[in-house]
């Protein structure tokens, strides 16, 4: 198998590892993997969101079928119409604006979301290093705030993990609560996409006999990370989400300011 494929092949097989809830925040790296094996394939990596976003919702459903009974259906509530706003946004920028500023949008977003996911979760340790009280944003400001970025940025990006932990760690859920929401809450974000992504051609360029030939590495994905997360205690997984969020952020960070240098210095942009 060329490389381009061992690499889509990796990142989708992260797609269920990520949604087994070990992942918080690691489905980030999907992204940019697929699109740089599509980029090497006749398909381009223009066809990367279009390809991830069935493949998205088969993970959101394997989390919903393992943790069906261990969702807080209260906070999704509170996300669902601050996030279909954020959605619509999104899809508007995706019909009306132009591919080179979709890019810069999207690094935008990318890098945003690193030094958010930096910052709130060293807030947090310092916070637990000088035993302080942590002190949440009031709602509904809260859930308005993270139901809006979290549309924008999940539709023009698929990027919104960390915006979402970010909002349902301070909360300290349960292990399965916290998996269980966010799987619940993914699957109806992803599954609102589907008609804005149709309206804006990015299903155009997909192959649904490609999207069921990788289904399956979802699925040994999801079942890989139940088996691991199983075997760890409550505490142990908490701060593994922790660090998680964390070093995504110091990811993402370096890959978009990497992007965002290449996009200023392009030739095309000057």
């Amino acid at each position: 198998m060329p490389w381009p494929w061992l690499l889509i092949a990796l990142a989708v097989f992260l797609i269920g590892l990520s949604k087994s809830g070990l992942g918080a925040g690691l489905g980030l790296i999907v992204v940019p993997m697929v699109a740089i094996g599509l980029a090497n394939t006749p398909l381009g990596s223009q066809a990367a969101l279009g390809l991830l976003l069935p493949l998205l919702i088969a993970g959101d459903i394997f989390s919903i079928v393992q943790h069906r009974k261990s969702f807080d259906f209260s906070l999704i509530k509170k996300l669902v119409l601050p996030t279909l706003l954020g959605i619509l946004a999104g899809s508007l920028l995706l019909w009306i604006i132009h591919a080179q500023n979709q890019l810069l949008v999207e690094i935008l977003i990318r890098l945003e979301i690193g030094l958010e996911s930096i910052f709130l979760v060293a807030l947090t340790w310092w916070r637990n290093y000088r035993g302080l009280q942590q002190k949440l944003m009031p709602e509904p400001t809260r859930s308005w705030i993270t139901g809006l970025f979290t549309g924008l940025s999940t539709t023009l990006a698929h990027a919104a993990g960390p915006i979402v932990a970010n909002y349902l760690l301070p909360l300290k859920p349960d292990r399965r609560s916290f998996v269980g929401t966010t799987a619940v809450f993914f699957f109806f974000a992803n599954s609102t996409k589907l008609l804005p992504y149709a309206l804006a051609g990015q299903f155009k360029h997909v192959d649904l006999t490609l999207v069921l030939i990788l289904l399956p590495l979802v699925a040994v994905g999801a079942l890989c990370g139940l088996w691991i997360v199983k075997r760890i205690t409550d505490q142990s997984f908490f701060q593994f989400v922790y660090f998680a969020v964390f070093f995504i952020g110091i990811y993402l960070v370096g890959e978009s300011s990497f992007r965002l240098h290449q996009f200023l210095t392009s030739p095309a942009t000057g």
